[in-house]
């Protein structure tokens, strides 16, 4: 029966795809398509684009400044008139410019780092939703065969005229069943709707029709460690070195600049007329303080960001080390769950001898809830690999590792 509706899901993914010039046809598609267009891509670029901006800003030079006097005064008599005019040009002391720029790429590589890392995770989260949503069709199926079975045991009891005491338990189980069951497909239908139409948004698909992948899980090396040139640990030595550039710039606030240029400067007595020149400078006068203040804050934040990275790396690598138990004993548990063509070739033999009455009724409804009960255990399990295998790789920054399960 799902080897059935695998090859029928598959063919109406086809027709569908082709109607609104959607080719996805596998998760490999999917997640291809997800990985080079659509709002994910689109909000990644853009953000790329903004921690760009903050080098641009970081470059910057600060403008010259124009300032121009005029005075006028009277002595015995003669109108006295005073113009004075300078251009300055601001020169940054203490390598600010330099300090500023280099906390701007340390910004940028934080940014860019945690822009790439949340794409992969976007895509990989999207990814298992489209893996989700053929489950839940798988699981759907099942429990609409398990109330169609249901109904019809339902009207063959009801027409005989008389019921034994074990066959009014019958139907009255039954129908508890068939109802349970029916909630339990709201519920399902519910969930996958849902998924759905995120997904199809994501992709620009509206006739998406996810189908099954079977797929082939990585082996992990347990003795390998994590890098800590990618990933989040990547990230968090990133915070550390964008707050010692902080405090660089703190630093080099310490020494004033200088506001240096040209001055003219033009004068009239009555009918006399004096023109001079010169050179003007303006500094701070470092008299109450060199930012020792804004250095201190600055280091402090350094110490806190240090102790801050070196607390959660080490909770990363602890929480690696538990999850590569918990993926580990996942995938043995998985790759020892039966497939699900032999589960649906067990299954065909067991609904014959369902339709030929040679099973009772309790045993029919023990074996639909059986069936059911295990669709949904070997999917969380499934699931739960998927999760564990891509919070490694996003620890690691292996960002290319689940493209390889799709080969």
């Amino acid at each position: 029966m799902y080897l059935y509706l695998l090859i029928l899901t598959s063919a109406l993914s086809i027709n569908a795809s082709a109607g609104d010039s959607c080719d996805i046809k596998t998760l490999q598609d999917f997640y291809s398509r997800v990985n080079k267009q659509g709002p994910i891509i689109e909000e990644a670029k853009r953000k790329r684009e903004e921690a760009l901006s903050v080098v641009d800003l970081a470059e910057q030079r600060p403008n010259p400044e124009i300032d121009f006097e005029y005075l006028k005064g009277d002595q015995f008599g003669i109108g006295i008139n005073n113009y004075a005019l300078s251009a300055k040009h601001i020169v940054e002391l203490g390598s600010k410019r330099d300090k500023r720029v280099n906390k701007a790429n340390n910004l940028l590589s934080l940014k860019s780092e945690t822009v790439d890392l949340g794409v992969y995770k976007s895509s990989l989260d999207a990814a298992i939703d489209y893996q989700r949503i053929a489950q839940l069709d798988i699981t759907i199926s099942a429990v609409k065969e398990a109330i169609y079975t249901f109904n019809k045991l339902t009207k063959k009891l009801a027409r005989r005229k008389r019921l034994n005491p074990e066959e009014r338990v019958s139907l009255s189980t039954i129908k508890l069943a068939m109802n349970d069951y029916k909630a339990q497909l709201n519920d399902l239908e519910n969930e996958r709707d849902l998924i759905q139409g995120k997904l199809s948004f994501l992709v620009s698909c509206q006739n998406l029709k996810p189908v099954y992948s079977n797929l082939s899980f990585l082996e992990i090396d347990k003795v390998k460690k994590a890098n800590d040139q990618s990933g989040l640990i990547k990230l968090e030595n990133l915070k550390v070195e964008v707050a010692k550039s902080e405090l660089d710039i703190e630093k080099s606030k310490g020494y004033s600049n200088i506001a240096i240029g040209p001055m003219v400067e033009y004068q009239t007595q009555g009918k006399d007329e004096f023109v001079s020149g010169g050179v003007a400078i303006t500094f701070d006068l470092p008299l109450f303080h060199t930012n020792d203040g804004g250095k201190l804050n600055a280091l402090k934040k350094l110490n806190v960001q240090k102790l801050k990275t070196k607390n959660n790396i080490e909770l990363l690598n602890i929480r690696r080390e538990r999850l590569l138990l918990k993926y580990n004993r996942s995938l043995r548990l998985l790759r020892k769950m039966p497939k699900l063509s032999e589960l649906e070739r067990k299954h065909q033999k067991v609904e014959q001898l369902f339709s030929r009455g040679l099973v009772s009724i309790s045993m029919t409804i023990e074996s639909h809830r059986q069936q059911i009960d295990f669709l949904q255990s070997l999917f969380e399990t499934e699931n739960d690999v998927l999760n564990t295998f891509g919070e490694i790789s996003l620890i690691d920054g292996d960002t290319q590792s689940f493209q390889k399960l799709l080969k």
